[in-house]
Parts: structure tokens; sequence; C-alpha cells
């Protein structure tokens, strides 16, 4: 596993937090005037919306045995995770924003940005950054497009043809991949999507 080339070292992952914010901010403003106001934009109805990292630390968690209960954030994940654990056919749009998951949290303001820090690293890069960067890495990674529409039963599958390898993007600072893994196995093989070897 340390061979392999294709996964951003830690210090090259964080220096592209830094330039993928400034991406970002620099793409929303050009990006907007480019829209053709000609065309009919579709929009495909969905239950909620959620950051593809989110949906995996609900598998992982769920996977570990992870009991949900409020968080002194006060974010809305001990609600989002059983709603998504019970019906794999919700419509999820997946985000590289604000998601379901964040509403109600201290850390949320009013543009919907993230506040809070990675304390566990230093220097400690915003969870905004941090995030934006690991969800670009899953859309890339899974193929999917950012804002597309898929039910959380064919998010799971296309992360399952990825199990192992996808723990490499998605395990978070601090934390065991090995760990990680288990837990993504686990979860699936609860929800029926893996097969149980």
């Amino acid at each position: 596993m340390k061979n392999m080339k294709s996964f951003m070292k830690r210090r090259d992952f964080l220096i592209g937090l830094s330039g993928l914010t400034f991406f970002n901010l620099f793409t929303f403003t050009l990006g907007r005037s480019q829209i053709d106001t000609n065309q009919k934009l579709k929009v495909e109805p969905y239950d909620m919306q959620l950051r593809p990292h989110h949906i995996l630390d609900i598998i992982s968690d769920h996977g570990n045995g992870v009991q949900y209960e409020p968080h002194p954030y006060g974010h809305s994940l001990h609600i989002v995770a059983p709603i998504i654990l019970s019906d794999l056919d919700l419509k999820v749009k997946l985000v590289l924003d604000a998601d379901d998951i964040c509403v109600g949290c201290k850390h949320l303001l009013s543009d919907g940005k993230c506040k809070d820090v990675l304390a566990q690293l230093n220097p400690s890069p915003l969870k905004q950054a941090y995030n934006d960067v690991l969800d670009c890495r899953l859309f890339d990674y899974l193929s999917i497009e950012v804002n597309s529409v898929l039910t959380t039963r064919k998010y799971l599958e296309l992360v399952n043809e990825k199990v192992p390898g996808i723990e490499m993007i998605c395990t978070h600072p601090k934390t065991s991949m090995e760990e990680r893994l288990n837990g993504l196995i686990n979860g699936l093989n609860k929800l029926g999507i893996r097969e149980r070897i």
C-alpha cells in the first residue's frame, strides 16, 4: 500500500487545501455568469442532500456498531443516519456544500460554510477545506458528478466496487485505515450490499 503513487501524500493533500479553496472562490464568481439563461435546467427530485464522505461515515459507524445520540455541536447526524440506514431507496443529492447533516451545527456559518477546524492536525486546516478536498477525491474516485442524484443503494453499490481501496481516501486523520475498512465492509454486509465471504 505504501507504494501506491496515485494517492496524495498528507503534505500534498494539505497543500492542496489552500488551492482548492481559492479555486472554489474564483470559479463560483466566474462560473455563474456563464450560465445560459435560455437553457432550462433539469432539476431531479431528491429526498436528502449529503456529502459523499458523510454517507461513508454513517456506513462505517453502522458496521462498527456505533449508536447515534445528539452531539454537543448540534448537527443532525443522529437524525439523518437512521433515515439513511432504514431506506436505501431514498434519493440522495450528492453535494459539495453543507448538507442535511450540517443542519443545526453550531459551527455552520450563515453562508453555509463550516468554521470548525481539524484540531488533530498541525497545522489545523478548516474542516470546510478538508472536506471539500476529501469529497472532490471521492467524486473523482467513484466517477460521480457533483450534485448527482442517486439512491443510497446505488451509491453504496458504487462504493462496494471500490472496497478495499476507498478507505485510503476516506479514512480521517488519526484514525486507523484497517478500522475504517472493517467498518465499511461490516456496514455494507449488514445492509445487504456486499456478499458475506
